[in-house]
């Protein structure tokens, strides 16, 4: 598949997500959750929106110049990345998973909901991987 066709189709992804996700704000509001559930789905909305329109500058600027923005050591670097912090994120929910059913469950103590702990993961493995990114790319030569 050629480049310029492979642009137009994450453009048209991103469009749909961007789409989907209005429509799920909307009807947040339109259903009258509460409020927190709204303001978190809008913020997570107009920050995909940003990065999305960052990602598809860059890459329609890399098309018309002609050179890659990235090299082959950088694109096996964040793959490398992607699924170090897969295989970190799922020992950390299986370890969440432990820690909840030995200590909170027993206890009677409130932890999080289902929904926030999904927050928690997404954000986790989120974090595990650009911590993983920074500390693979700080390696000079050849590993």
């Amino acid at each position: 598949m050629d480049e310029k066709k492979r642009f137009r189709m994450f453009v048209g992804i991103l469009a749909a997500v961007i789409v989907l996700g209005a429509v799920f704000v909307v009807g947040t509001i339109v259903a009258e959750v509460d409020n927190w559930y709204t303001i978190v789905s809008a913020a997570i909305l107009v920050s995909i929106a940003v990065i999305a329109v960052f990602v598809a500058w860059r890459k329609q600027k890399e098309l018309k110049s002609g050179f890659p923005l990235e090299d082959e050591r950088s694109r096996t670097l964040k793959m490398r990345a992607g699924y170090l912090a897969l295989f970190v994120s799922m020992y950390f929910c299986l370890a969440l998973g432990w820690i909840i059913g030995a200590f909170v469950e027993d206890s009677g103590r409130e932890f999080l909901s289902v929904g926030e702990m999904m927050f928690v993961l997404a954000a986790a493995m989120g974090i595990f991987y650009f911590v993983i990114l920074a500390v693979l790319s700080r390696g000079k030569g050849t590993s």
